[in-house]
């Protein structure tokens, strides 16, 4: 068994206030920003700047790391998207990652100041509030400096769709500056799914839906040239979003509060999993096709590790694959679950896939089934899988495909998103795991769902059912069959479609099977 380190904790009163700056492209300027930053009190004890890079290709990320070490800022740190998802995802990430009781978000161009920043930490205490969002709109608001016609007339055009649309009753809901405890952010970032620019609306109709008591400040603001927004484009997308976000708010009933990083499944998801997982040929397929390349490339000796092993069914797997087996699993309920239904030598631990309670270089193989969808940030989460697999080491990820086949279903689960099989490959890269194959699978399914998703037969479909489920034995019998028809062509080739996808790659360094 690998020597096992606690995951790191932090004393409640450590971390009191978080700062989130969203960065995409600001090499030009988030210098200063971290210079400004350096020298307020938002840099001195009880604080925590968390910089989230949303896939920047003017090297943002490296440059706002050195000089976090240039200006001795001890408590900041850069959390990095290999891709350009959008500003609602980083701040979504860096809210979810953040330690502070009270957490706020800005622009990267400060343009709501370090005072204005203070003031919205202050306004949430004094006024006992769950949300503070600054406001232009705000009669006691300063605009030292205005935004260009055009920018000041589409804001207003985009704020009437708002107001007939009944999203809002505000004037500004674009201002980047809004602050959050941590519970009231941890159920709204828990349930944000507009990763744009549209996200702010999503933030304070949830707040407002949801009962929470949300004030807005006055701040003085100051128009910063070189802005992320590009108008026909993005509006383009917000209008999108505002319209999705219309739908969903009109169908959905109070956000649950989710604590904790990542998406997180509900109980009774994990109940049914451990009922179903044995036999389903859902579950199996997966299995039989980890079989497949464990037994190709693992000699089968050492440590093998399930992060996210859910109730435990593919322990027994690793089992005939390594000495040892260690599962590691987040929820309470699904991993005394998983547990109590282990052979004597296989150990399942609490841990989170950001923090593995596992000592670096410990693990010979570690697989992670559909669980990455459900994290924050997923490149840390593979970094954490690198960290812990010897060099040369085995990783192996399955999670689900395409963007368009989301639906009701990945809501209920917890995923924050669906994948490529070149998205996979780039957070892979990103996360330094060398990749040695990437391929869909469940590829015969893929009609089938394009049909349920993008057509009306998507009415007929009811709430979260469509996909895992029991089906009746002769039907699963069938559905196995084509599953392992399936297999012996993933033997030999890859395959260009699929609902899942298949993710084999290795920590760097170290000898491999056959060298």
């Amino acid at each position: 068994m690998p020597p096992m380190v606690p995951p790191p904790t932090t004393h409640p009163d450590e971390v009191r206030r978080s700062l989130v700056i969203p960065m995409f492209d600001e090499a030009e300027r988030i210098g200063g920003t971290l210079r400004l930053l350096a020298g307020s009190p938002l840099a001195g004890e009880g604080h925590e700047l968390l910089l989230v890079d949303d896939g920047s290709a003017d090297g943002t990320a490296e440059l706002a790391e050195k000089q976090i070490a240039e200006l001795g800022l001890a408590n900041a740190r850069v959390i990095r998207s290999a891709l350009n998802r959008g500003k609602g995802a980083a701040v979504r990430a860096g809210m979810l990652a953040a330690r502070g009781h009270l957490r706020v978000f800005a622009d990267a161009d400060l343009s709501a100041g370090v005072d204005d920043i203070i003031r919205c930490f202050d306004t949430l205490v004094a006024e006992q509030a769950d949300v503070v969002f600054a406001s232009r709109a705000h009669p006691d608001s300063t605009i030292a400096d205005s935004q260009p016609g055009h920018r000041v007339a589409t804001g207003r055009a985009f704020n009437l769709v708002l107001r007939t649309f009944r999203l809002t009753t505000e004037l500004d809901t674009q201002c980047g500056l809004k602050g959050f405890t941590a519970d009231a952010a941890h159920t709204i970032f828990s349930a944000v799914t507009i990763e744009g620019f549209a996200f702010d609306v999503e933030v304070l109709a949830l707040a407002e839906r949801d009962g929470m008591r949300i004030v807005r400040m006055p701040l003085e603001w100051s128009h910063v040239d070189a802005s992320r927004v590009r108008p026909l484009r993005d509006g383009a997308a917000m209008l999108r979003d505002v319209i999705a976000l219309r739908r969903a708010i009109r169908r959905a009933g109070p956000s649950v509060p989710a604590p904790g990083a990542g998406g997180q499944m509900a109980v009774e998801k994990f109940e049914i999993m451990s009922r179903l997982e044995r036999d389903h040929w859902w579950f199996r397929a997966k299995q039989r096709l980890l079989e497949l390349e464990l037994g190709r490339r693992h000699d089968g000796s050492g440590v093998a590790c399930d992060v996210g092993c859910g109730t435990g069914s593919t322990l027994p797997v690793l089992t005939a694959h390594a000495d040892s087996v260690i599962g590691v699993e987040f929820d309470g309920h699904a991993a005394a679950l998983a547990s109590s239904r282990q052979a004597a030598g296989v150990a399942v631990v609490r841990g989170s896939a950001g923090e593995l309670p596992l000592a670096s270089g410990s693990v010979d193989v570690l697989t992670s089934l559909d669980v990455v969808e459900h994290l924050d940030d997923d490149v840390a989460a593979l970094r954490e899988y690198r960290r812990v697999v010897r060099p040369g080491g085995l990783i192996l990820l399955t999670v689900p495909a395409y963007q368009w086949a989301w639906s009701r279903h990945d809501e209920v689960l917890g995923h924050r998103r669906r994948y490529t099989a070149a998205r996979l490959r780039d957070v892979a890269d990103a996360a330094g795991v060398e990749v040695e194959r990437v391929t869909y699978f469940h590829s015969w399914l893929t009609p089938l769902a394009a049909v349920v998703r993008k057509t009306p037969i998507r009415r007929l479909v009811r709430g979260d059912e469509e996909e895992v489920s029991y089906v009746h034995p002769h039907v699963n019998r069938l559905l196995g069959w084509i599953a392992t028809a399936e297999r012996r062509v993933l033997r030999s080739a890859d395959v260009p479609v699929g609902l899942s996808i298949l993710l084999v790659g290795r920590a760097p360094g170290g000898p491999r099977p056959g060298d």
